[in-house]
């Protein structure tokens, strides 16, 4: 399994700063933080329409980063 990184990015059509969360070449989700300060995660479909597998608690880990870095 490979890891998962995240970048804070300031995206176009975005009004807030944003963490991509990657795999290798392939951003797989995006956190961010709403108005009212819910934080929303929006999953990306893999382009070869194959499944993603991620290690729980690497998933859980980058997730608790991205929203760390988020506020």
């Amino acid at each position: 399994m490979m890891s998962l990184t995240i970048e804070i990015a300031s995206v176009p059509d975005r009004d807030d700063v944003v963490a991509e969360i990657w795999q290798d070449n392939n951003m797989v989700a995006e956190m961010r933080r709403a108005i009212d300060g819910r934080f929303t995660l929006e999953i990306y479909a893999n382009q070869g329409h194959n499944s993603w597998v991620f290690d729980l608690q690497e998933w859980l880990a980058a997730l608790a980063e991205a929203r760390k870095r988020l506020a």
